[in-house]
């Protein structure tokens, strides 16, 4: 049964600050298919945030597959657990149609009518944090199989290493985790060297100390970070991430990522705010080509955008996307 709630929104704007709640500038470690800012969030007073996933194709009715994303928040405003869910297959079912008469006239007889039932995967993920706030661990629950993301940080704050591993859980109860067997599937050190008040040079080192992977990193006075430039020292596999800001309001105006490990590919998003800086849209281009124009739509003060409204201009469809919250 889905939650009802007084209303529904998708994005929290501050009353008394322009701060957005969803976080779009480039983050270390990423939580979520959205990212928060944990200052607006605790600032609301928000507990927990629910979002519902709807698809609408051009010249069909609405379609509900069940999608759906959650997150949950303590009371400073660091996620603490999320889930979402994947669509894993599809299945036809048949179903039997009553007769519909309408004026004495059959407007639809009665027989059978095949129907897709959609069945999807969830994952859930819990997330640890440090005395100072930083991510330590990322524990992503998938039936009963378990993916643990550790992270260990410098004198600088910057991430030294992250581990990945596969675990088991021994709790009788599955909804706490209790460690039983675990086993490391990869591990990767990171060291840096300021080159330049903003310039920074990262090296990846491998499980066997080997450096695989260099970047890049350039940033602008503020702290924005401006370029990331990945190369791989064994092939000629390349990534790149660039970033644009206003220069008033310091938003994220444009994002872009290169990349050729598939063959050549460019994605782009442009980010359009009002003169308040209230986020507007996001367009999204994929080599060069229009695919998703996603628009926000808010309340009568302008604070609470009530619902996301994804075109998808690609498949011919729209997304609806509509998010409920809980407050401490």
């Amino acid at each position: 049964m889905k939650l009802k709630f007084t209303f529904f929104l998708f994005l929290l704007i501050c009353a008394s600050s322009s701060a957005q709640l969803i976080n779009n500038k480039p983050v270390d470690i990423p939580v979520g298919p959205v990212n928060f800012n944990s200052e607006v969030v605790k600032q609301n007073k928000i507990k927990s945030i629910v979002l519902d996933i709807v698809d609408k194709p051009d010249g069909s009715v609405i379609i509900d597959k069940d999608a759906t994303q959650g997150y949950e928040f303590d009371a400073d405003g660091k996620l603490t657990r999320y889930y979402y869910t994947i669509l894993n297959q599809t299945q036809a079912q048949e179903v039997e149609l009553s007769e519909i008469r309408k004026n004495g006239k059959v407007v639809r007889p009665a027989g059978t009518n095949t129907i897709l039932r959609y069945i999807n995967d969830t994952i859930f993920v819990n997330v640890f944090y440090d005395a100072r706030s930083r991510i330590i661990c990322k524990r992503l629950r998938t039936g009963d199989y378990y993916d643990a993301f550790y992270y260990e940080y410098n004198e600088n704050g910057k991430i030294k290493k992250e581990m990945h591993c596969r675990e088991t859980n021994i709790s009788e109860n599955k909804n706490e985790f209790k460690m039983g067997v675990q086993k490391i599937l990869s591990s990767e050190t990171f060291e840096y060297t300021a080159l330049t008040p903003t310039q920074l040079k990262k090296q990846c080192m491998n499980d066997e100390g080997r450096e695989y992977k260099k970047a890049i990193i350039n940033s602008d006075e503020k702290g924005n970070i401006l370029s990331e430039n990945y190369e791989f020292i064994v092939s000629w596999m390349r990534q790149e991430n660039t970033y644009k800001y206003d220069s008033t309001t310091n938003r994220l105006t444009e994002r872009t990522f290169l990349s050729n490990e598939s063959g050549d590919v460019k994605t782009k998003s442009i980010f359009e705010y009002d003169k308040n800086g209230v986020l507007l849209s996001e367009k999204k281009f994929r080599n060069n080509v229009f695919t998703d124009d996603i628009n926000y739509l808010y309340d009568d003060t302008n604070t609470f955008i009530k619902s996301e409204v994804n075109r998808d201009r690609i498949h011919s469809s729209i997304q609806i996307v509509k998010l409920a919250y809980t407050f401490y």
